[in-house]
C-alpha cells in the first residue's frame, strides 16, 4: 500500500524496478537532475546515482561504477516545490556507492579523530537520523570525462563461468584494491554535502542518457545556503549525435547486394569491362582485382532532364569464381519495398547475356522509381495525409502513384513560372571538386585479395569483404569499418579516416556505406570549409553564401550583393542553373515581398480559392477535388451538382450515384470495344477499375484521390484580388504559352530580327509579381496608387510584346522589350522601398 501510494504522488510517469530506455516517448527531454528530483514527493528523499557504462567499470562491474550522486534532502521549512541538490562526484572510473557516503569513509574518520585529540576534548557519538524511504534513480551513461570514456564508449563485454576464460579479470586490480590507491582516489572527491543512504530505499530501474536538454530553475536561496550549489544538468559531449538511420528513412535508399549465377554469360569479366569503357557515360574504377566499380548515375536521368549535381547510382561487381558475381547496388533514389532483397536481384538479372545487359535492366528501373519519387513528393505538397517517409514504406503508395498525371503544383518551383530577375542565380560547384576537399592522400595498394577472417569479429569473410589497415597489420572486414565510420559520423569527428590501405578511400567507402550516407557525409565535411570561407569573404567585405539546391542536390554558392543598376537586394528567392527556384528561408516556391508566415497564411486560403475559380458545376456547399482513374487528370466540383466529368479521358459520373454513365463521343475505349459495352457487356474481366460485374452502367465510379472541403471553412478574400490574382496565375503557369513563346523567339533569333533571349524571363517576371505583389499588399493591408498603376501599365506592356512577337520588326520587338523591362523595374522600386521602410 505504501508503494502504490508513493507511485501515485510521483510525477515522473516510470514504474519501480523497470528498466526504461531514453531513446523513446522523448524522455531525454525530463531526464535531468531537477526535472527528475523535483518529480519525487517533497516528504521523501530522493537521489541520482550517475553510474559509468564502461566495459571495464559499467555492466560488468556494477559494484565499482558510480561517479556521481545527486540527493535532495527534506526541508519542510521551505516553500512547496522548492528543494536543494548536494552532489558527490568523482573523477575517476567509478568507485563504490559507499565512498560517496562520509560515514564510511575512513580518511575522514580518521581526520576527524585527530583533530579532536588535539583539541583535548572528547568525541561525542551523534544519533544518526532515523531512515526514511529514498527514491534512487540509477542512470547508466557514459563518463563526462572524454579520457575516461577512449575507444570503450557504450561497449560491452560478456563475462564467462569459467574460471579459464577471464583475460579482463585482472582490470579489477586497478580500481581501489590497495589501501594507498583507495586513499588517493578519495582526495579527489569534489563534494558539496552527502547524504546517507537509506536501507529501505526504492531502486528504480536504470536509464541509458540520450540526448538531453539542460533545464533552468529558479532559485529562492537563503544567506545561510549560500555553501551550497544548486547543481543543474551537465550538457554531456554526446547530446548532438547524428541520427544516421533516421536521415535514411527520410531521404530514402537503395543497398542491395547478392551473389548472382549468370547462367548464360560466355565472356570473361576483363572482356566485358573493356567494352564497358567505352561507353562514355559510364565511369569505371577499379578497386581490387576482379573487383569494379561502376558509375552509372548518368543511365538513371533521362535525356535532356536536370543533370544531378552528385553521385546517385553506383553498381559494385565483384567476380568469386567462373560465371558467380557478387553485385551491389548502392542508389540515393529508394526502390520498392516488395522488391528488396537479394532474391528479387537475382531474379532481375541472372539470365542476363552480359554485365551490360544486367546494368540496362537495373537502371531502367531505377528510371521508374526515380519518377515515382517525384510524385510522391507532388502528392504530399499538394495533399500532405502523408510524409514522405512514410509513402516511402507503403506498397500500395507506389503502386498507386500517377506517374503521368498532369499535377496542378509540378510547375510551382519552376524558374520560367517565377522569375529569374527577381532571383539569386546561384554558381554550381563541381561535385569531383568536393570529393577532392574529404580524399586523403592515395597510395599504391589495391586492398586484400584473399578470403579470410576478420581481425576484430572474427567472422569468416570474402576476399571483396575485406581491408588491411594500419599499414597491413591488422584485416577489418566491411561491417566492422562501417559500424567504425557510422561512429565516427555520429560524433561529427570529421573528416574519418578508416586507416584502410587502399588507393583512395573515398572511392571504397560506397562498397559498404549507402551512397546517401556517403552524399551527406561529403557535404558535412566540406561544410566547415566553406563556412570558413564565407566567413573570410564577409570579413574582407563580401557577402558570398553556400547553400544546396533541393532539386539536383548541388552545392551553390551565391553572391547576396544587390543588382548593380538597381541596387535592390532581393536575396530572398534562389534559383539553380538546373531551373529551380525556391526561397532561402522556408525552401518553398518562391513568394518574394511576401514573408514566409505571410505566405504561408495566403497560399491555405488562395489555393483553395484558386480551385474553385475552375472548378465544374455551380454549387456552394462543398468543393471537391478529384484525381480521375485515368491518372492523368486532376479537376475540382463545386457540390452540390448533379454530373461531372473528367477533363482528360472524358469519364462522366453521376454524382449522387457515384456511378459512370455512358456517351457516345465522350466513351474512353476504342471503337471495337464500344458496340461490346453498348450491348451491356464488359470487355474486360477484372470489370472496370477491378470491380466485378459486366454491366457498364452498374460500376461504381472509384478515384484515385478525392477530397472534400467545405465552402464555409474556406477563409475569404476580397474579389477585386481573386479576379486580379487568378488572371495572372492562369498565364504564369500555362506551359503551351511558355512553349510557344520561346519557339517564336528562336525563330526570330535565327532570322536576326532579334538578338538575344528575353521572353521567357520577362514574361515570368511580369506574371510573378502581378500575383504576388497583389496578394502582398492585401495581406499587409497595404494600399499604394502607385504601385498598382505601375501593376496595370506592365500588363499593357505584356500585352503590347505577345502582339508584337507575331509579326517581324525588329525596331518594334525591341521598343516593347524595353518597355518592359522599365514597367518591371519600376514595381521593383516601388515594392522595395515600401519593404524596406517596413523593415
Amino acid at each position: 500500500n505504501a508503494t502504490k501510494k508513493i507511485i501515485a504522488s510521483t510525477r515522473d510517469g516510470l514504474e519501480f524496478n523497470v528498466v526504461y530506455s531514453l531513446d523513446k516517448k522523448n524522455r531525454w527531454k525530463t531526464a535531468d537532475t531537477i526535472s527528475l528530483l523535483g518529480a519525487t514527493p517533497e516528504n521523501l528523499n530522493a537521489e541520482v546515482v550517475e553510474k559509468n557504462a564502461l566495459e571495464a567499470s559499467g555492466i560488468a562491474h556494477s559494484e565499482k561504477s558510480t561517479f556521481a550522486v545527486h540527493s535532495k534532502q527534506i526541508n519542510m521549512n521551505q516553500e512547496p516545490g522548492e528543494f536543494e541538490v548536494r552532489s558527490a562526484t568523482s573523477s575517476g572510473n567509478g568507485q563504490h556507492y559507499s565512498n560517496f557516503l562520509p560515514q564510511t569513509r575512513e580518511f575522514s574518520k580518521k581526520a576527524n579523530a585527530k583533530m579532536m585529540t588535539i583539541r583535548g576534548e572528547e568525541q561525542t557519538q551523534k544519533t544518526s537520523p532515523a531512515s526514511q524511504p529514498t527514491i534512487s534513480y540509477n542512470i547508466y551513461k557514459t563518463h563526462p570525462s572524454q579520457e575516461v570514456v577512449g575507444s570503450q564508449m557504450f561497449k560491452t563485454k560478456p563475462m564467462s563461468k569459467s574460471s579459464r576464460h577471464r583475460p579482463g579479470k585482472g582490470e579489477d586490480l586497478a580500481f581501489y584494491e590497495d589501501e594507498d590507491d583507495y586513499d588517493c582516489d578519495a582526495e579527489d572527491f569534489e563534494e558539496e554535502t552527502s547524504q546517507r543512504q537509506s536501507e529501505n530505499f526504492l531502486d528504480l530501474a536504470s536509464l541509458s542518457v540520450g540526448n538531453r536538454v539542460k533545464q533552468e530553475r529558479k532559485s529562492k536561496r537563503k544567506d545561510s545556503e549560500l555553501s551550497y550549489e544548486i547543481v543543474e544538468a551537465v550538457e554531456p559531449e554526446f547530446s548532438y549525435l547524428l541520427n544516421i538511420q533516421e536521415y535514411l528513412r527520410e531521404e530514402g535508399y537503395m543497398f542491395e547486394q547478392a551473389d548472382v549465377t549468370f547462367h548464360n554469360q560466355k565472356d570473361n569479366i576483363e572482356h566485358q569491362i573493356k567494352e564497358l569503357q567505352q561507353e562514355k557515360k559510364l565511369v569505371i574504377k577499379d578497386l581490387k582485382p576482379r573487383q569494379y566499380l561502376i558509375d552509372v548515375s548518368k543511365w538513371c536521368q533521362l535525356d535532356g532532364g536536370v543533370v544531378d549535381g552528385e553521385t546517385t547510382t553506383v553498381i559494385v561487381v565483384s567476380h568469386i569464381k567462373r560465371n558467380v558475381y557478387n553485385i551491389l547496388i548502392n542508389s540515393t533514389i529508394a526502390n520498392h519495398p516488395s522488391k528488396k532483397g537479394s532474391e528479387y536481384l537475382r531474379k532481375q538479372i541472372s539470365s542476363a547475356m552480359t554485365i551490360r545487359e544486367a546494368i540496362t535492366r537495373i537502371t531502367s528501373e531505377i528510371l521508374i522509381n526515380r519518377k515515382i519519387l517525384e510524385t510522391m513528393k507532388m502528392y504530399i505538397k499538394l495533399f500532405g495525409k502523408k510524409t514522405f517517409s512514410e509513402l516511402l514504406h507503403d506498397c500500395n503508395a507506389w503502386e498507386n502513384q500517377m506517374v503521368n498525371m498532369n499535377w496542378p503544383n509540378q510547375h510551382y518551383h519552376a524558374t520560367w513560372a517565377n522569375s529569374e530577375e527577381l532571383s539569386n542565380v546561384g554558381t554550381k560547384q563541381d561535385w569531383n571538386d568536393l570529393c577532392a576537399m574529404v580524399k586523403k592522400e592515395s597510395q599504391l595498394k589495391t586492398g586484400y585479395t584473399s578470403d579470410d577472417n576478420c581481425g576484430l569479429c572474427s567472422k569468416p569473410k570474402k576476399s571483396h569483404e575485406l581491408f588491411l589497415v594500419d599499414n597491413e597489420s591488422k584485416i577489418k572486414c566491411t561491417e566492422c569499418l562501417r559500424d567504425e565510420f557510422y561512429r565516427e559520423l555520429r560524433a561529427r569527428r570529421l573528416p574519418i579516416d578508416l586507416q584502410t590501405d587502399t588507393a583512395d578511400e573515398l572511392e571504397y567507402l560506397p562498397t559498404f556505406i549507402p551512397l546517401t550516407v556517403v552524399n551527406w557525409y561529403i557535404r558535412f565535411s566540406t561544410f566547415d570549409f566553406q563556412m570558413v570561407s564565407e566567413t573570410i569573404f564577409k570579413d574582407l567585405g563580401a557577402s558570398e553564401s553556400f547553400g544546396k539546391c533541393p532539386s539536383c542536390k548541388s552545392a551553390l554558392f551565391f553572391d547576396d550583393a544587390p543588382a548593380e543598376k538597381t541596387k535592390i537586394k532581393i536575396i530572398q528567392n534562389r534559383s539553380c542553373p538546373c531551373g529551380y527556384s525556391w526561397c532561402k528561408h522556408c525552401d518553398r516556391e518562391p513568394h518574394w515581398p511576401m514573408k514566409c508566415n505571410n505566405y504561408t497564411e495566403w497560399e491555405e486560403k488562395w489555393l483553395l480559392r484558386y480551385s474553385m475559380m475552375h472548378a465544374q458545376g455551380s454549387g456552394t456547399e462543398t468543393l471537391l477535388q478529384v484525381a480521375c482513374t485515368c491518372a492523368k487528370q486532376m479537376y475540382n466540383v463545386l457540390l452540390p451538382e448533379e454530373f461531372m466529368a473528367c477533363p482528360g479521358c472524358k469519364l462522366n459520373i453521376k454524382v449522387d450515384t457515384m456511378q459512370t454513365f455512358w456517351k457516345h463521343h465522350y466513351f474512353p475505349f476504342a471503337p471495337v470495344f464500344r458496340k461490346l459495352v453498348v450491348d451491356g457487356h464488359n470487355p474486360f474481366t477484372g470489370g472496370w477499375n477491378g470491380i466485378p460485374g459486366d454491366n457498364y452502367h452498374e460500376v461504381r465510379f472509384a478515384p484515385r484521390v478525392a477530397v472534400c472541403t467545405d465552402v464555409v471553412k474556406i477563409p475569404p478574400i476580397k474579389a477585386s484580388v481573386m479576379e486580379i490574382c487568378g488572371a495572372a496565375r492562369d498565364v504564369r503557369f500555362d506551359l503551351h504559352f511558355r512553349n510557344r513563346a520561346v519557339h517564336r523567339e528562336h525563330i526570330l533569333i535565327r532570322k536576326k530580327v532579334m538578338e538575344t533571349e528575353v521572353v521567357e524571363n520577362l514574361f515570368g517576371t511580369s506574371a510573378y509579381l502581378v500575383e504576388n505583389v497583389t496578394a502582398w499588399m492585401y495581406m499587409t493591408n497595404y494600399s499604394d496608387k502607385n504601385v498598382k498603376s505601375n501593376l496595370e501599365s506592365m500588363l499593357e506592356d505584356r500585352r503590347a510584346l505577345v502582339k508584337t512577337l507575331e509579326g517581324e520588326d525588329s525596331a518594334a520587338i525591341t521598343e516593347s522589350v524595353k518597355k518592359l523591362i522599365d514597367g518591371i523595374e519600376s514595381v521593383k522600386r516601388a515594392v522595395d522601398k515600401k519593404t524596406s521602410n517596413l523593415a
